[in-house]
This record gives structure tokens, C-alpha cells and sequence, in this order.
């Protein structure tokens, strides 16, 4: 914005002002000068445009030059009695007072309530039931079952976002001509028509945050979970190699206690096993144990 709009703006606020405190129009030239301008030319909007007040520049005030800025009320301009009036009805404004016109005064300001006005979370309607908010978050809340607080503010926040989606179409509603359909106030249309999809979009944002916020939790679970099952595979492998060794030593002195078995009845049915029993081991190279040595020596 150049720098006249700028001055322009605030000498128009500056007007505003004037005329709600109840100042007549202040105008930058003479009365004679202004009333040769035609009304609604650019010279008289550019002078109305300024409200001038007069600055001393010498230590006597004798020269002046006009300065711009917004016209403070002046005391001498009100009586004495209604200025003491003033004050004493000021001291009687305490504000609400009970809890019902507590409600009715926090709503003074609002013109649609399409967003969260209260400590940034949402105030409901006068013309609205809290039951039938309240059965909404518990419909969301009993179908996505929230575990941690995280979930639970997505959760509210999703209900929020749907409750006032939902007040945007009533609203949007009343700007249509109940018989033809034909929009009554474009403006306001289009206003809650950009509500509604903000809050939902609001309300698709949350689910998927939530949606997303499960999914990682799942993926960390199960990181957890694999890890404790390849442990578990790990030592189920070292219990299996210690179980087949011990039953491969069980098999040998299995078929050792066989051997030994078939030796001595073979040296029962002949006498002359044993000279050809030490006689073979001679030949491989191998010697009687010495258990057997022990035995034989007894």
C-alpha cells in the first residue's frame, strides 16, 4: 500500500472517530475556500482527507502551522453536569455479574462462530445442544478407541472440526432462498463456504495424523517384536546343537556298549578270540584300551 492510501486511511479513521464522539467535520481550508470546491471532487476529498490543529512554532505563538492527527475530545465542550453524570454511571459498569449474563456477554462478538474463539478450543452455540456434541465425541472416541493423550486430542479435534463443518452448512443454509435455491447474501455464501472446507480438511488432517501416529506405533511394536523373536530363534538353536550333541555321544557309547557286548560273548564261545582280536588291532596299528589292559591284567 502506497503512502496516500495510507493517510488516506487513517485521516479516514481519524473522520470515524470524529463522528462517533460526536465532533463536526473538521475540513484543512477555509470555509469560503472549501465551499467554492464542487462536493465529491478530488481537492475536497484531499483536503477533508486531513484534520488540521494549530501549532505555535515561535516562543510567543504568534506563527502556526497545521499539523494532522485525530481530534481529542475537548472537556470544555461538555457541561459540568453531564461530565459528573459520566463518571458516576462508570462506576456503576461492574460488567456481568451472574454466570447467565456471563454466557449471553461472551457472545457479544461473535458473528458466525465458525472458529475456536475460546482459549482456542470450541464454544458452543446458544442455539446448539451440547448433547448432541457430546454423543458425537463419544461416537468418534468409542470407534477409534484412544490410548494415549495424543490420540485423544486428535480425536476431540476431529469432532470439533466436524461440529463446525456442520454449523457452516446450516449457516450456508440460511443464505439460500428456501424456494428457488438462489443465494440470497453472496458474500456471507462464500464465507462459510470457505469454513466448511477448512474444517474439513481440519477434521481429514487429524484422522490421518492419527492413522499415521498408529502406524508408526505398529512398526515400532513389531521392530520389537522381531528382535525378540530372532533372539528367541538364536537360543532355540543353541539348545538344539547341545541336545544333538549329547544325543550323538549317547549313540556312540551306545554302540560301544554293543561291542563290547558281542566281544565278550564272542570270547565265551571261542578261546582263541582274543589272540585274534590283538592280533588284527596289531595289524591297523591300534592298541587294546586301557580299561581292556586293566581287565585283562585283573
Amino acid at each position: 500500500m502506497s503512502s496516500r492510501k495510507e493517510r488516506r486511511m487513517e485521516a479516514h479513521k481519524a473522520r470515524k472517530l470524529a463522528r462517533k464522539l460526536g465532533f463536526p467535520p473538521v475540513s484543512a481550508e477555509p470555509a469560503d475556500t472549501a465551499a467554492a470546491e464542487p462536493v465529491g471532487s478530488k481537492r475536497q476529498d484531499e483536503a477533508e482527507s486531513f484534520i488540521l490543529f494549530p501549532v505555535s512554532d515561535a516562543a510567543d505563538g504568534s506563527a502556526t502551522m497545521p499539523q494532522p492527527g485525530i481530534p481529542f475530545p475537548s472537556l470544555s465542550s461538555i457541561s459540568a453536569a453531564k461530565l459528573e453524570a459520566n463518571r458516576q454511571n462508570a462506576k456503576l459498569s461492574k460488567g456481568p455479574l451472574t454466570e447467565a449474563t456471563k454466557a449471553v456477554s461472551s457472545q457479544n462478538h461473535t458473528t458466525h462462530g465458525l472458529a475456536r474463539h475460546q482459549n482456542g478450543t470450541l464454544k458452543l452455540l446458544t442455539s446448539e445442544d451440547p448433547a448432541s456434541f457430546a454423543a458425537l465425541q463419544k461416537s468418534l472416541i468409542d470407534e477409534h478407541q484412544p490410548a494415549t493423550p495424543t490420540e485423544s486430542i486428535l480425536v476431540h479435534r476431529m469432532a470439533e472440526s466436524d461440529w463446525l463443518a456442520q454449523r457452516a452448512q446450516r449457516l450456508q443454509d440460511t443464505c439460500l432462498d428456501p424456494d428457488s435455491g438462489e443465494i440470497k447474501d453472496e458474500k456471507k455464501f462464500t464465507l462459510y463456504m470457505r469454513y466448511q472446507t477448512t474444517h474439513t480438511r481440519a477434521f481429514r488432517q487429524c484422522l490421518s495424523d492419527l492413522q499415521k501416529l498408529r502406524k508408526e506405533k505398529r512398526q515400532a511394536e513389531l521392530g520389537v517384536e522381531a528382535q525378540r523373536v530372532e533372539s528367541e530363534k538364536h537360543e532355540m538353536k543353541k539348545d538344539a546343537h547341545y541336545w544333538e550333541v549329547l544325543r550323538k555321544d549317547a549313540f556312540a557309547c551306545q554302540q560301544l556298549s554293543l561291542l563290547a557286548a558281542q566281544n565278550c560273548a564272542a570270547r565265551r564261545q571261542d578261546p582263541q578270540f582274543q589272540a585274534e582280536y590283538e592280533v588284527e588291532f596289531a595289524k591297523r596299528g591300534l592298541t587294546v584300551n586301557g580299561w581292556e589292559a586293566a581287565r585283562r591284567a585283573a
